[in-house]
């Protein structure tokens, strides 16, 4: 899709990098609303059933405890990211997938979705999946307190059931993020920016979205392959299949061998990742994609 050459730079900011602000903002107040309305209801419904009349006092000190349970903050994540996930997804469509074209169709199921290019999309997210272990380990090291809290944050949102968890990480965030990023904010760059520029934006903006340093860090990378990925495709699909692949891998390497938890087996597989990818890439048969996702 080609930019809009005679857009001038104030047009450019406040139509590309301020309104892609406004979206990810938007889906953000969303789940904080959500989560605040959760609360509130399970505190008044305790405050109102509360032996000897209505207690809100005892709600608060209800609430402070469930707070501290980690099955009741990974349900929290659930609900709150499978409304706006409902949102980001019932837009996204009205807004662009609705105007997909039978050729995309067809370039996406013969061309896309292929052996070849679901094998480097897995290649490239086990890649990806170790350069952010090795930018943790780093920020470890100049910040630890910071790689603490952040710590202490996935393990207050995502540490308690663990199917929830699975459910929230794997399948909700990456159909609510891709719907989000690669679909609206994307979409939208794409009518002010070349590909290059596109591509950067999105992926620092992938970044911000997540709301913290360390996070906001290693998911850049990830960020611009997703964009690459989404563009080259012409589809937020095969995005959203990377996105719950990658977000996959951190309950299944657990699973592996203590060896494969070691910076240097982390710096061969990214290196080897990344060589794998561009070598099958170099045959690769998808076509340059010049209309954009829809």
């Amino acid at each position: 899709m080609e930019y809009d050459k005679s857009a001038g730079a104030g047009r450019k900011f406040v139509e590309g990098i301020a309104l892609s602000f406004e979206i990810m903002a938007l889906s953000v107040m969303l789940q904080i609303f959500i989560m605040i309305a959760v609360m509130a209801a399970a505190g008044t419904v305790y405050a109102a059933n509360a032996a000897g009349g209505y207690d809100a006092y005892g709600a608060m000190i209800f609430m402070n405890d469930t707070l501290s349970e980690g099955d009741f903050m990974v349900m929290l994540t659930v609900v709150a990211t499978a409304v706006s996930a409902g949102f980001s997804v019932s837009i996204y469509w009205i807004v662009w997938g609705r105007k997909k074209t039978e050729t995309d169709r067809r370039y996406l199921k013969e061309t896309v979705l292929r052996a070849k290019p679901v094998a480097m999309v897995c290649i490239a997210c086990v890649g990806l999946y170790y350069l952010a272990i090795l930018i943790s380990a780093a920020v470890a090291v100049l910040s630890p307190d910071t790689l603490e809290e952040y710590n202490e944050m996935m393990e207050s949102a995502l540490g308690g059931n663990q199917m929830l968890a699975m459910l929230a990480a794997v399948i909700l965030a990456p159909v609510n993020e891709e719907c989000i990023m690669r679909g609206l904010i994307l979409k939208n760059l794409q009518r002010f920016f070349s590909t290059p520029v596109v591509i950067l934006i999105q992926a620092v903006l992938f970044g911000i979205f997540h709301g913290n340093w360390v996070q906001g860090l290693y998911v850049i990378p990830v960020g611009a392959a997703l964009g690459y990925v989404a563009i080259k495709s012409r589809s937020v699909i095969p995005c959203i299949g990377m996105h719950l692949f990658y977000n996959l891998l951190s309950f299944l390497v657990v699973f592996l061998p203590a060896f494969c938890q070691t910076g240097f087996f982390a710096v061969t597989a990214v290196v080897v990742s990344a060589a794998a990818v561009w070598l099958m890439g170099r045959k690769s048969g998808m076509a340059e994609s010049h209309s954009g996702i829809n």
